[in-house]
């Protein structure tokens, strides 16, 4: 999940600095540039992204861009306590990660701040976020015990999320200014439903494990608030590594024109 949503935090400043790069063999990403003194320059920027979004499922090996579609993550860790809820208590690992949807994004807001390297915006999706792996789990749910461990989908319907910062700060090398992501500030802002199923609960119990999956998908939303806060450190994490190589190559004074 997170290294998957992390490609969509990323998406603004490592699309737009795939222009300067040379093509690979495969493909060639046509992304039209912006100029800074543009009084649209939101606007420009948004429809650019946008309409480079498709080309990214195969990913971009010459600025590191993995592909989006599916997108994978070797693990996740949700670790006890992190959630909001008193209703459900567990440590979630997940392995082998992979998260299919991440081209039908569409970027619904967009703020930039060019002189201060700063941006914000919000993304929603046009399909569902899928997100297949291997799971164990231990804990607690609506006070009743969770173990087991083996394949699961966790399916996220029209999820949000918001960048409330992605802030950088320059340097200089080889006489042009560069950027170094220093802060990523993400949340999951909404989601309208999501769907669980965790394979071989109990040992491979098929009664105990369908009333679980029953359960947690009944509860979803305490589930939810449980998972969130640690798909959104790890997606802001990954975000902020992917930026920071985009930027080792691409230099800020070549993506925004004057």
């Amino acid at each position: 999940m997170a290294k998957s949503l992390l490609i969509v935090s990323a998406l603004f400043l490592a699309v737009v600095a795939s222009v300067t790069a040379a093509p690979t063999p495969k493909k060639q990403l046509s992304f039209n540039l912006c100029k800074k003194s543009d009084p649209n320059l939101e606007k420009c920027l948004k429809t650019s992204i946008q309409s480079v979004i498709p080309d990214l499922a195969e990913g971009y090996p010459k600025l590191r861009i993995p592909a989006i579609e599916p997108f994978e993550l070797p693990s996740l860790e949700i670790e006890h306590g992190k959630g909001s809820s008193k209703a459900v208590s567990i440590d979630l690992k997940l392995k082998d990660v992979k998260i299919m949807g991440l081209t039908s994004t569409v970027i619904d807001s967009l703020k930039v701040d060019v002189d201060n390297y700063k941006m914000s915006g919000k993304i929603s999706f046009t399909k569902p976020l899928e997100i297949t792996g291997q799971y164990t789990v231990n804990g607690k749910v609506l006070v009743l015990p969770i173990t087991g461990n083996g394949p699961c989908t966790l399916v996220l319907n029209d999820p949000v999320l918001e960048v409330k910062e992605l802030s950088g700060t320059p340097f200089e090398k080889n006489g042009k200014t560069f950027v170094q992501i220093k802060k990523v500030d993400l949340k999951v802002a909404s989601v309208k439903k999501l769907n669980v199923k965790l394979e071989n609960l109990f040992n491979g119990n098929k009664q105990l494990g369908d009333s679980m999956n029953s359960i947690l998908n009944e509860n979803w939303e305490v589930l939810l608030d449980e998972l969130k806060p640690a798909f959104e450190e790890a997606i802001a994490a990954i975000a902020q590594d992917i930026v920071n190589k985009v930027f080792q190559k691409t230099a800020y004074s070549d993506i925004f024109l004057l």
